[in-house]
């Protein structure tokens, strides 16, 4: 095997390693982030593993909410038992080391939404969501004046959403 498809078949390999340990579903941009951040791959290379292990039906990919997730299928599990040993040790041992602080990142940013987008010239529509296993526990969808105030509310959701949910829910149950 030459040394540029050692590499193409070394990250893939480890694409399908990470999916598999953090045994949740990866978006395209958390995966990014965290091979970037680790300096495993370059984002071409990475883009490009993704796109051949769909081609080769080695992940399953699901879209939720206009987001790609990725899994392992199982002929990428497969596919990463026999080659596994392609991945250095060291590589494996500091991901192990670090999955569960991964996985509870990565937990939080799936499981709280805040996004908004532009209805007309003075019209901002910002939707707050907790979901939990991509099921929404709370969606609340608000209208505002301006951009300014649209992005203060969503900075402040992923900022208090676990303190607000519980008050919204005692006050909806006449507990507060």
């Amino acid at each position: 095997m030459d040394i540029e498809g050692r590499e193409k078949a070394e990250n893939k390999v480890l694409l399908l390693y990470f999916m598999n340990r953090v045994r949740i579903p990866v978006s395209n941009m958390q995966l990014t982030r965290i091979m970037l951040e680790n300096r495993y791959m370059n984002y071409f290379l990475l883009q490009q593993g993704i796109h051949e292990m769909q081609q080769d039906n080695l992940i399953i990919t699901e879209t939720r909410e206009n987001i790609d997730y990725y899994t392992p299928s199982p002929d990428g599990l497969k596919m990463l038992e026999m080659f596994i040993d392609l991945i250095p040790l060291g590589i494996r041992t500091r991901l192990d080391k670090n999955i569960d602080a991964i996985r509870s990142v990565m937990r939080l940013e799936t499981s709280v939404v805040a996004e908004f987008t532009l209805e007309n010239e003075d019209e901002y529509e910002v939707k707050c969501k907790i979901l939990e296993d991509f099921k929404p526990l709370i969606d609340i969808r608000l209208s505002v004046g301006s951009r300014e105030d649209a992005r203060s509310i969503c900075n402040n959701w992923k900022t208090h959403a676990k303190e607000i949910y519980p008050e919204v829910i005692a006050v909806l149950l006449g507990k507060s």
